[in-house]
């Protein structure tokens, strides 16, 4: 187990407002049900004068118990999200790798129509007002491409309007759409 990343995520869920209202929420209910709803239930005399009355005998019991039925939802609701965040942790970082990656990363049909895009990626294609694959890549290189024939080997290719080279790798995906990453060559002085 990595105590680092379960320190940050355990951070990121004490920043979080939605871990407060609802340790709040359920606390609420969970003591006015043990501490109200109970007694009156049991002998059904004034459940608010009951626990006044158990708060002036025993305070320090009477405070503990209200305080841990605040506690346990807090406890179980940061335990929970964090837990779950840990084991998935892999697969939000794969999530997060098109927004994140400052190189063009993006899905297309076969025809070369963008479905998905990284945010990055997104910008760079708005700047240079491409709209489709072929506006990048060039339609002999999306044609090896978007084949079976170029997705095994990456093709190196020049953004003219970035007087850039880029080597293009492609991989195909459900439903006949194809991935596609592109990863920026350092130039030759």
């Amino acid at each position: 187990m990595d105590y680092k990343i379960v320190a940050r995520l355990i951070t990121d869920k004490l920043k979080d407002p939605g871990t407060y209202y609802l340790a709040l929420v359920v606390g609420t209910l969970i003591n006015a049900y043990g501490q109200l709803l109970v007694p009156w239930f049991r002998n059904g005399r004034d459940p608010f004068s009951a626990f006044v009355n158990e708060f002036s005998n025993r305070p320090g019991l009477t405070m503990f118990s209200v305080f841990l039925g605040y506690a346990f939802p807090f406890c179980v609701g940061t335990y929970s999200a964090v837990s779950t965040r840990y084991k998935n942790r892999r697969i939000e970082s794969i999530a997060e790798f098109p927004e994140r990656k400052p190189d063009p990363v993006f899905r297309a049909t076969r025809q070369g129509e963008f479905l998905e895009t990284g945010a990055e990626t997104q910008r760079l294609f708005e700047r240079f007002n491409i709209t489709t694959a072929q506006g990048i890549i060039g339609n002999e290189a999306w044609r090896k491409l978007s084949s079976e024939e170029g997705q095994s080997e990456g093709i190196v290719i020049h953004f003219a309007a970035e007087n850039i080279d880029y080597l293009v790798s492609a991989a195909p995906s459900s439903e006949n759409q194809i991935n596609v990453y592109m990863t920026r060559l350092p130039t030759s002085a």
